[in-house]
């Protein structure tokens, strides 16, 4: 279980790419938080547009913006925030939804109070339709501690040897827990969260909280949406492949955890060693070199030691 710990300082990351339209009001919800300790990482993952124009008038020494040198898609643009802070907290931000101002408060007294590596609540789907916000449905609203719970999007305690989607990754984390696992980036640049999340339930706990904080935009343009990485998409199913197989060698180490073969040292650094077979030898040196990059960007703003 982990462990209370008085440094309360959030680092959340808002990965940028081809969204100007709705990238501030994503960056205003997170200034806005009544957690104020906040560091909100706006990381422009190589769009020749980046959005430092729509942000140039916030004076906020919080905000921090981030180019990098080329597009690799939003896990690596989170891992490099997540690599490059030392908060002990992270906050997971689209730059097309918006939280709740309570949000980072709610959802960090209860990652304190359970003693939790990840944190996170119902979430509104919401679509823009001339300015007016309209909600198609609430999300991750329920948690279900048994069995096949017979409905989508129920935080899913159990663990089983079918790779599903059991939790959203669109919530506060411990930093160390992800890093336990591997970190952010496993190589692929869409569905890799719904990978994540059963990884941190294999070697820690997720809590839930049913009050909606986190409202996430329905757009056709989305990563999620799009007719080149939608869920239909051939790529998504080649990635789909390449997550089960990751999963299915990560459960069989969980298995023998809990079966006492092996410890949990031994069970996160089989599952870091699984995760980082997907990822290339150049993405794996430009991850280090842009880490390396926003941590000396952090330190020049104060937030981070030298």
């Amino acid at each position: 279980m982990a462990t209370s710990s008085g440094d309360k300082r959030v680092t959340a990351c808002i990965p940028y790419y081809k969204c100007r339209s709705h990238v501030r009001f994503a960056v205003q919800s997170l200034l806005a938080q009544t957690h104020t300790r906040i560091t909100v990482v706006v990381i422009n993952d190589g769009d020749a547009n980046p959005p430092w124009d729509l942000l140039a008038d916030i004076r906020d020494p919080r905000l921090v913006r981030f180019s990098l040198a080329g597009n690799h898609g939003p896990y690596f643009a989170t891992a490099v925030a997540l690599n490059a802070t030392s908060a002990q907290y992270f906050l997971i931000q689209d730059a097309d939804d918006w939280s709740a101002p309570t949000r980072t408060a709610v959802l960090l007294d209860r990652l304190e109070r359970d003693g939790s590596d990840l944190a996170v609540s119902a979430q509104p789907q919401y679509v823009d339709q001339g300015g007016k916000s309209r909600i198609l449905d609430i999300r991750w609203k329920t948690a279900s501690h048994g069995g096949n719970p017979g409905r989508s999007f129920v935080v899913r305690h159990l663990l089983g040897p079918h790779f599903c989607y059991r939790a959203p990754h669109h919530g506060l984390f411990r930093s160390d827990s992800v890093r336990r696992v591997g970190g952010y980036f496993g190589g692929l640049r869409i569905s890799y969260d719904t990978l994540l999340t059963n990884l941190i339930l294999m070697t820690g706990q997720i809590s839930h909280v049913s009050q909606p904080l986190y409202y996430r935009l329905v757009r056709p343009a989305s990563l999620t949406h799009s007719a080149e990485t939608g869920v239909d998409s051939t790529y998504a199913q080649q990635v789909h492949r390449a997550l089960r197989a990751v999963y299915r060698d990560c459960f069989a180490c969980y298995s023998q955890f809990l079966g006492g073969k092996i410890d949990c040292r031994r069970l996160g650094a089989d599952i870091r060693r699984s995760v980082a077979r997907n990822i290339t030898a150049v993405d794996s040196q430009q991850l280090v070199l842009e880490t390396q990059r926003l941590r000396q960007v952090l330190r020049a703003h104060g937030m981070e030691p030298l």
